[in-house]
């Protein structure tokens, strides 16, 4: 028993090279100041992102049967409110006029250009990071609605406001003309017709006005009567978490087409000009999680990280000196380098 405690005492997984068989020098001295400068480096970042976490993208299948979602829109459109028809159709064919739940006013249309992209194709758009979104995570609602506010009859523009219920399926939010394209009492006559439009907010689920959307603060001016804009839109379900803090919301692609209706010898024309959102749901959903490495994992990383550092350094520290040796000889190499008296070959030298 004796025996094997001494053996344990004396067990060294690493063995140490003995005084007397080493070299010091001051290359060899700098080289361990620099390893060790770098190991603290490494140390100080390792031991840094493991309190800070990191954040895990990741796509999945969206495995939560939803129903219904919400449309937030707040755009104006160049035409009088008293001219305008919204409406909502989807591919299961539910339709209800839109225009019950948004809210108008009468306004001048303003859209400068400093503030909204206009005439672009609003391809310029990058996914927000988790750090903005847990910043501007305020929820916000329009609070008015089934209401026209302040609808002043003659105003030259309208501000379209509110939020859209609408089923979780493929479907179309538009805004065309009165007596275009539906029945009405009112027929809107073509030179009154206009629909040069920009758009503060486009989104779809909870309203976050802070959160940027593709289609937010753009805008397509046009001189032309019977233009036609449509956007096409792909909604993706983001979700958003960091210390048990949740943002779900949904984020989406946007492509774009415009064309002007042209009329036939009769004068009729074949598709109506307006504004036209076509919306379909993706059925995966991407999630971006901020997570931390478990303490035994991050031990074990770190220790891998500077023990390969060290061996690194050994071989970097050989070759240095060999290729010194190579150009300069030995006796440079051995210049300015202390050997500490000792060990058998010393004590053979110095009997001879």
């Amino acid at each position: 028993m004796d025996g094997f405690a001494t053996r344990v005492r004396t067990f060294d997984a690493f063995p140490k090279v003995d005084s007397e068989h080493t070299v010091r020098s001051l290359r060899g001295a700098l080289s361990t100041i620099a390893t060790y400068f770098f190991a603290l480096v490494i140390l100080w970042v390792e031991v840094g992102g493991f309190l800070g976490g990191y954040v895990d993208h990741q796509f999945v299948v969206d495995d939560q049967i939803r129903t219904n979602l919400s449309i937030n829109i707040d755009m104006t459109v160049t035409m009088p409110c008293e001219l305008i028809h919204t409406n909502v159709v989807d591919i299961t064919d539910d339709r209800f006029l839109a225009a019950e739940l948004l809210n108008f006013e009468g306004v001048h249309f303003f859209a400068p250009p400093q503030f909204f992209r206009i005439n672009s194709q609003n391809k310029e758009y990058e996914t927000p990071d988790l750090d903005h979104v847990m910043r501007e995570n305020i929820r916000a609602e329009f609070y008015i609605s089934g209401q026209k506010i302040n609808q002043v009859a003659g105003a030259p523009a309208c501000h379209i406001f509110g939020t859209i219920p609408v089923n979780h399926v493929q479907g179309e939010f538009h805004i065309t003309a009165k007596g275009v394209g539906y029945q009405d009492s009112l027929h809107t006559p073509w030179e009154r017709m206009n629909f040069s439009h920009v758009i503060q907010e486009f989104s779809f689920g909870t309203f976050y006005p802070m959160i940027d959307n593709p289609l937010d603060m753009s805008g397509k001016i046009t001189h032309e009567s019977l233009q036609s804009y449509k956007y096409y839109s792909n909604v993706v379900p983001t979700l958003y978490e960091r210390l048990g803090i949740v943002v779900d919301t949904n984020q989406y692609s946007i492509s774009e087409q415009h064309l002007v209706i042209r009329k036939d010898s009769n004068g009729r024309i074949y598709s109506p000009p307006g504004i036209f959102f076509k919306y379909e749901f993706e059925p995966i959903k991407l999630t971006i999680v901020e997570k931390r490495l478990p303490f035994i994992q991050f031990v074990a990383r770190l220790g891998t990280i500077l023990g390969g550092l060290l061996i690194l350094a050994g071989y970097v520290f050989r070759m240095y000196e060999r290729l010194l040796r190579l150009l300069f000889g030995r006796k440079y190499t051995e210049r300015d380098t202390e050997k500490k008296d000792g060990g058998l070959l010393a004590a053979e030298k110095k009997d001879s």
